[in-house]
């Protein structure tokens, strides 16, 4: 056609009309029409329509301003020339005076109803003016005169959206592709619409499609990158917000949703620097301010995340979530009186809101207000059936009020909801480790109905480990824990490390499963060939990062406690898996091989049926660090008082009513004895312990009761006890082997599972098998003998400590070598294909005990 036109131009060289045909032919096909429109105005200058054709061209290279006069200059020409007062509408509207411009297409339309150009710029003012309804009728005019005008679809397509009809717009987009397959806007309002349902495989093809498009624009690869980025492609998705950016550095949107993403990935230092770009973008942006806020939090900036966070509540004063992150931080900051004056006024600004309510409900524990904690959390599973936190902290509360039976049921329930959720079954399996009313034979099943839920779907994928089968090379050993700071199981494992550290034929390498940055975890840091930070880690990623660092020999120091990493140990991340100290039982799976222990603290052949894992028998099951504030032993004071006075130290959970009715015949019998309880964690467990002695015909005044205190004074109240008497079935550890450093022994009755042996075991490396009981009878015949014999326990004190000193638990070096033989036997074994079998190590570091068992 160009051709034919120029033809035509060279024929007749002064002819307007074919200068003005030239133009638009060179318009059709995108090329510069203006010499060719100017020179038309040059031959014809009255021309109105070679007037609105040079507008055109213009206003197509973007130039509104420079089209103003032309289309001017035709109304003046041609008052009622319809399609100039419409074009003038368009140049209106894109210098924002919509009132100007929709007078100008109401004009129009009153010359010329059936002007297709006027309808859709009347729709496109009406959309800018948030008038939908009529925007949606305007378009729908103008498909009716141009039915196959792609854009006026898309533009109806977005009307759609904005009246909340995803049907409707799908099918305008689909509509407007088919006559414009390359439409870009077309294809973004597609995947918009379809990330808005939640069909984002959907969603990333269509933006795909329009970033594939030359016309593509920044929020294309926002969107692409938001639906992936759901899809969980957070590679891919970070792509293309990073493209996102660099094509409009300007939008805060998809700088705030990268940042999310890089936080997400644990990437916390540079998303806190994007989110700071985002809010330069956009001071006031909530969002960015909160995550911003959160990510500050995650990284240990607590002044700047609650700086952050009270940003936000300037902003947003009547926002339960403001307050209830305030609220957060300042419980993380040990500000708790403050934290619970936020916590109960994000509570009362959104009584709904289950982040206040949980917030409240951590706040409260946090302060030992453990029944008003209870509440708020209960308050949360009520709005939230499938809030898993809220059953976690339900549970975790009543076993500290001593409400064992309580929180066995809430985690039932639980897990009835979802039966998922890893952290609840461990806690179930943890509480009923207490319970007096499960034999072992049950309690054996209930763990194996954890492996069986959480291990057997894994096991066929179990790697085919690749470790050097040398046995006598220098063995990586890991270590995984939460609790690697000033917690009862880093002093038990701390003398451990500090001697494996110096063998040359070890390199110990610790997995963290929480941070924590005391004095005790600076020292353990120190320790480790390899330290490493895994608590963001998803279970599939610890295990795939301890299989990447060639682990030859992996050991849990959790078991079902919190925080455990049992859903990584159960993908088989390394070839040998050792359980050990922190919980006193088999983990249930066949993925651990070993559980290591002792002669007294599980007895060969007592206990071995109980375990999936076979038993290793050390000089010692642990070490005993001494607290280095403890007091020095007071003298016995039943000498002072003419009386004998029993105690418990034990935490309440451990404490249930078999226990309470044992210690009341005691006491009948021993008429004149008092008792001492401590670490009670509030006022109401008190009056629930004193009304079940009651019960048993125990007066309140024979009763003294004391709460948490600081750990100097926890040792303190030694001095006013003469001999502890034990909690069963779950029996005493930490606590029991505190009360023998303060002079203190324990009268114990041995137990059917392996927390009944706790004590037992501590007595036994003592030398003191006098205080074992086995049975309730022997149990009130010694405890009622001791009574009668006060000067036994002064005796007994003055030389406790060198007892304990020269026990077996007292000798950590010893355990040590104890531990490097059995590993080194364990992977001898592994070198050659045996299977692991139980086996002991003795004090001269000999292995025996050998058995198939």
């Amino acid at each position: 056609m160009e051709e034919a036109t120029r033809a035509m131009v060279d024929a007749y060289p002064m002819s307007a009309l074919a200068w003005s045909v030239l133009g638009m032919a060179l318009r059709l096909q995108g090329k510069d029409a203006l010499p060719a429109l100017q020179k038309t105005l040059e031959l014809a200058p009255d021309d109105a329509e070679a007037h609105l054709h040079l507008g055109n061209a213009h206003m197509d290279g973007g130039h509104p301003d420079l089209a103003m006069p032309y289309f001017m200059r035709a109304l003046e020409l041609a008052p009622a020339f319809a399609e100039a007062l419409s074009r003038l509408g368009d140049v209106l509207q894109a210098q924002g005076h919509l009132k100007e411009a929709g007078e100008c297409y109401g004009g129009a339309l009153d010359i010329d109803p059936a002007l297709a150009m006027a309808h859709r710029g009347k729709g496109d003012v009406l959309v800018e003016q948030q008038q939908f309804q009529s925007a949606q009728s305007s378009y729908r005019q103008a498909l009716t005169l141009e039915p196959g005008a792609a854009d006026i679809h898309r533009k109806l397509g977005d009307v759609h959206v904005a009246l909340n009809r995803p049907d409707a717009a799908l099918q305008s987009y689909a509509a407007a592709l088919e006559m414009d397959p390359e439409n870009a806007m077309a294809h973004g309002g597609m995947g918009n619409v379809l990330f808005r349902l939640d069909r984002n495989a959907q969603a990333a093809a269509s933006y795909r499609s329009a970033t594939a498009l030359p016309t593509a624009n920044a929020a294309h690869y926002h969107g692409l990158g938001r639906s992936l980025h759901a899809l969980g492609a957070t590679a891919e998705a970070e792509s293309a917000y990073r493209q996102s950016i660099a094509l409009d550095a300007s939008l805060a949107a998809p700088m705030l949703h990268y940042a999310d993403l890089l936080r997400e990935t644990r990437r916390k230092e540079p998303a806190i620097a994007i989110y700071q770009a985002a809010l330069l973008l956009e001071p006031n942006n909530i969002d960015a301010l909160n995550n911003l806020g959160m990510a500050l939090q995650e990284d240990g900036q607590l002044e700047a995340a609650l700086a952050s966070f009270r940003q936000v509540a300037l902003l947003a004063p009547n926002n339960p979530v403001s307050h209830s992150n305030i609220a957060a931080a300042l419980n993380d900051m040990g500000q708790r009186e403050a934290a619970l004056e936020s916590c109960r006024r994000a509570v009362k600004l959104g009584p709904k809101s289950t982040a206040a309510h949980v917030n409240l409900g951590t706040c409260l524990m946090e302060m030992g207000r453990l029944n008003e904690a209870v509440n708020s959390f209960e308050t949360v599973a009520k709005l939230d059936p499938h809030h898993r936190r809220a059953y976690v902290n339900i549970s975790a509360a009543l076993t500290r009020l001593g409400r064992i039976d309580q929180a066995i049921m809430h985690c039932r329930k639980a897990l009835k909801i979802n039966p998922d959720w890893d952290e609840l079954h461990s806690n179930l399996l943890f509480f009923l480790t207490h319970s007096q009313d499960i034999d072992a034979a049950t309690l054996f099943a209930e763990h194996l109905k954890y492996a069986e839920h959480f291990e057997a779907p894994l096991r066929a994928s179990w790697p085919q480990h690749g470790n050097t089968r040398d046995p006598e090379r220098r063995l990586r050993i890991g270590f995984v824990s939460a609790d690697l700071y000033n917690h009862a199981v880093a002093h038990f494992i701390t003398p451990i490390l500090e001697h494996l550290a110096l063998s040359p034929r070890l390199e110990l390498v610790i997995y963290a499963n929480s941070f924590h940055d005391d004095h005790v975890s600076r020292h353990l840091h120190g320790l480790a060939s390899i330290w490493r930070q895994v608590e963001k880690l998803t279970h599939a990623e610890l295990a795939q990062l301890i299989t990447s660092d060639a682990i030859d020999i992996l050991i849990d120091l959790s078991g079902h406690t919190g925080f455990n990493r049992l859903p990584a140990f159960a993908r088989k991340p390394a070839p040998l898996q050792v359980s050990w100290i922190g919980y006193p039982g088999t983990t249930g799976l066949q993925a651990m091989d070993y559980y290591l222990t002792d002669r007294y603290y599980s007895p060969p052949g007592k206990l071995d049926d109980q375990f999936t894992e076979k038993l290793v028998r050390l000089p010692a099951a642990a070490p005993f660090l001494p607290p280095p504030e403890s007091p020095p032993i007071s003298t016995s004071p039943a000498l002072e008082n003419g009386y004998i006075t029993y105690g418990s130290f034990n935490r309440a959970g451990k404490l249930n009513r078999a226990t309470i009715a044992r210690w009341s015949k005691l006491l009948r019998m021993v008429p004149d004895a008092r008792m001492l309880l401590a670490a009670m964690p509030d006022k109401q467990t008190c009056n629930m312990l004193r009304s079940w002695f009651a019960s048993e015909g125990i007066a309140s005044a024979r009763l003294t009761f004391h709460g948490h205190v600081s750990i100097p004074d926890y040792l303190a109240l030694h001095s006013q006890v003469d001999i502890c008497l034990d909690t069963y079935p779950y029996t005493s550890g930490t606590t029991g082997l505190n009360a023998m450093w303060m002079g203190v022994p324990t009268l114990t009755m041995v137990g059917a599972t392996l927390p009944g042996y706790a004590t037992s075991t501590i007595l036994s490396h003592a030398g003191l098998h006098e205080f074992i009981a086995f049975g309730e009878v022997e149990f009130l015949e010694k405890g009622q003998l001791f009574a009668s014999q006060p000067t036994l326990f002064s005796d007994l004190r003055a030389g406790m400590r060198e007892r304990m000193k020269n026990s077996a638990n007292g000798q950590p070096a010893m355990i040590s070598r104890g531990l490097e033989v059995a590993l080194r036997t364990m992977w001898k074994r592994w070198c050659v294909d045996l299977p692991a079998i139980s086996f002991g190590v003795n004090e001269q570091m000999e292995v025996d005990q050998v058995a198939d068992n």
